[in-house]
């Protein structure tokens, strides 16, 4: 399937009891404690103001309006027809919510899956529905209805503009100017993109007036986004959905595209290689695609700001490409690349609350390495040395010389704590892959995001030694409700790399 350059269909929509299909199982109901924490979640992200008082979001508002929201089914159903008024505020509990093209109902614009809202915009804005909303299947939502939503929460304070840019919404019903929303959405994700870090506001904004094409393009679901083996003179920046990156028909890795952007094709634009992987569209996704003459072009152009940091980019890579395993990564360079290493160190306990430019920077700082079984991960004198690594595939544990200390699986990230002795190793328990990093670079990149913070396991004094030291996947078990919308930290301008705005 070819991508669609369409400038609308955001998951800006609004469902309501109403088609053909409609079971009409408006019904209220206890609501699970599941559910009451999508509800929460929900009402925590919508543009209004939170703190202590009546006119803000907080828990005893989310207790009392959680009240009014009852449970609706659909089965095929179209639910809502573009330019409707605003039927309420819903939060996909099991399912899956399609916005379609007035134009041809089976382009699928996007998608809005379990634990994700929309009918906000309407709701909120005073704006009527802005696009068509069916289910292809069988759907159950939790709603709360506009005239409830209108009386029990309070007024926004954010403009429609600036709430688009931050959904990543598409504007389908000629509320904002679509020019200035598809720059400003571009911008936004640009400056979250790590190998542009440094580049200026204005050169920024000059790289996206020097695109040819749409600024960001609809790829329908099952559109092949870049193939393996093609050559690679650009790359595809994932603003909004959902991908699968393909080595042949085994699929390495699925990447969704959240609060921050996933930039996909880099090493083999800094490299000039040939693709090693496919990349497909699972969901509808909005990509912008920039060619190498267009950074190039904008680097020269601004060469005290984007020029010194794409050079250094570019050293980044050199030094990465220089340290490598050649056999290893002709073997697993597909398995290696960068945007997946990213999704690894970002999925592990270790690093789950760091930014993604600090896990950039310590990822483009790691090699890969294979160890067969009883092979040591960490000599001796490495693990004095304070080298780490991150289990990709296999299994590990850590040896001394009284014995077995610790154990690490698929997806642990080492790190050297306090209580493990002072001398020990690490040897792979079966046919192992790993990223291996130090220490040292780890620090460098936290000097850079000095208000992030690394997930150190702490020790009980409860626990035994065996088993928790390791930094794995495994998170804390959450609080019951009511259960507030979580801070997050914002880095501060990286040297001559500039700024993140936020992780995903």
């Amino acid at each position: 399937m070819r991508p669609q350059r369409i400038m609308g269909g955001g998951a800006s929509t609004q469902t309501g009891p109403s088609g053909s299909n409609n079971r009409n199982r408006n019904q209220t109901s206890d609501l699970t404690e599941q559910v009451y924490q999508l509800i929460s979640r929900c009402l925590y992200s919508l543009p209004l103001p939170q703190g202590a008082g009546s006119q803000a979001v907080n828990d005893a508002l989310v207790e009392r309006v959680t009240k009014y929201f009852t449970k609706v089914e659909f089965e095929d159903a179209e639910i809502l027809k573009r330019g409707e008024p605003a039927k309420g505020i819903f939060v996909v509990i099991e399912g899956l919510v399609e916005v379609v093209s007035d134009e041809d109902k089976h382009i699928v614009l996007a998608s809005v899956s379990e634990g994700d809202f929309f009918g906000e915009v309407s709701t909120l804005f005073n704006v009527p529905s802005s696009a068509t909303v069916r289910t292809p299947g069988r759907t159950i939502l939790v709603a709360l209805k506009a005239e409830d939503a209108r009386k029990l929460l309070p007024p926004t304070q954010t403009n429609l503009l600036d709430w688009y840019i931050q959904r990543k919404y598409f504007d389908t019903n000629a509320a904002v100017d679509k020019i200035k929303l598809s720059r400003k959405k571009a911008l936004a994700a640009l400056k979250q993109v790590p190998m542009l870090q440094g580049w200026s506001e204005d050169s920024l904004k000059s790289l996206i007036m020097s695109l040819e094409t749409d600024i960001i393009i609809l790829y329908p679901s099952r559109a092949a986004i870049l193939f393996k083996d093609d050559p690679s003179e650009e790359v595809f920046i994932l603003v909004k959905g959902k991908v699968d990156v393909l080595d042949g028909k085994a699929r390495l890795a699925t990447l969704q595209a959240g609060k921050s952007p996933i930039c996909l094709g880099e090493e083999g634009l800094m490299t000039s290689g040939s693709r090693k992987v496919t990349v497909r569209a699972q969901t509808p996704c909005q990509v912008m695609v920039i060619k190498r003459w267009n950074f190039h072009r904008t680097s020269n152009e601004f060469i005290d700001d984007a020029g010194r940091a794409w050079e250094e980019t570019q050293d980044l890579w050199k030094r990465q490409i220089a340290q490598r395993d050649r056999n290893l990564y002709n073997k697993f360079g597909a398995f290696l690349q960068i945007e997946i290493l990213i999704k690894k160190f970002r999925q592990s306990s270790l690093f789950s609350d760091c930014p993604v430019g600090l896990i950039y920077l310590v990822a483009m700082a790691s090699t890969g390495e294979e160890h067969a079984t009883g092979k040591a991960i960490l000599t001796e004198d490495e693990f004095e040395a304070k080298m780490l690594f991150l289990i990709l595939r296999g299994s590990a544990h850590m040896i001394s010389d009284d014995g077995t200390v610790d154990s690490f699986q698929k997806g642990d990230a080492f790190w050297s704590l306090p209580w493990y002795p002072r001398k020990a190793w690490v040897r792979a328990k079966e046919q192992t892959i790993i990223v291996k990093y130090s220490e040292s670079s780890v620090r460098a990149a936290l000097g850079e995001y000095p208000d992030a913070k690394l997930n150190i396991p702490q020790r009980s004094a409860h626990e035994g030694t065996a088993n928790n030291g390791r930094a794995s996947n495994n998170g804390s078990r959450r609080a019951s409700r009511p259960q507030s919308r979580p801070q997050q930290s914002r880095p501060r301008s990286r040297p001559h790399r500039g700024s993140e705005a936020g992780t995903s």
